[in-house]
């Protein structure tokens, strides 16, 4: 199927930025912290972690120890503090330009392609432990859309950010892998219901040809929405 001829509008473009996942997560679950525990974490994190020291001097911030004197909201913080960044300092894309716009629109829904596959994967039937092996596959794909906290996935905590920083969810790096793993396998089959002739196939080959691209430089991915 051509998706550049397939009827539908999408709301959004979606990118995939190489992000250190371990880090992300680190500052995700501080986040979700209450009061003193969470102004102690970070402390600690950033005492741990000189490099993440600097890169918070380098963007302006004087006391990078106390969180309460970063102005940032909790998305933009995320993104500043766990993307990898090129040489100008500007944030890594994971990909070529044409492997990434057809990432980034889908045309159906709310045009996210991780979403649709989402809606519209079923396990293989003909597969040993297919039941085990497609909901790690879910699980997986809902940690990329909709990261809240651990293993909760229900909805995006790290949205509505200033300028329309909307972070979506992240991998790690074995994260990125083991998904890669997962999609490639026959674990997976297609929804009787799919509403787009071939789409879920589509969706699969662009979203493994993006994992390939982040797992060649050894790199997770973070999941941003434009609008």
């Amino acid at each position: 199927m051509d998706l550049d001829q397939a009827s539908g509008t999408t709301t959004a473009f979606y990118t995939l930025h190489s992000c250190d996942g371990d880090v992300a997560l680190e500052i995700a679950q501080i986040l979700n912290q209450p009061g003193d525990e969470q102004m102690n974490s970070w402390q600690d994190m950033i005492k741990q972690n000189p490099t993440l020291r600097q890169r918070l001097t380098e963007q302006g911030i004087i006391h990078p120890s106390d969180l309460s004197s970063i102005t940032w909201d909790s998305a933009m913080l995320l993104f500043l503090c766990s993307i990898n960044i090129d040489q100008e300092g500007k944030p890594m894309v994971i990909g070529e330009n044409l492997k990434r716009e057809r990432f980034g629109r889908f045309p159906f829904g709310d045009g996210s392609l991780v979403s649709y596959l989402t809606d519209y994967l079923r396990p293989n039937t003909q597969v040993k432990n297919s039941n085990q092996i497609f909901s790690r596959l879910i699980e997986l794909l809902q940690k990329l859309s909709s990261f809240n906290e651990t293993n909760d996935y229900t909805s995006p905590r790290f949205s509505g950010g200033k300028g329309g920083m909307n972070i979506l969810g992240f991998l790690n790096l074995t994260e990125v892998t083991e998904l890669k793993r997962l999609i490639s396998g026959r674990n997976w089959s297609v929804a009787s219901d799919e509403p787009l002739d071939g789409g879920v196939r589509d969706a699969i080959k662009h979203l493994l040809a993006m994992l390939k691209a982040a797992e060649r430089i050894d790199s997770g991915v973070i999941y941003r929405a434009h609008w």
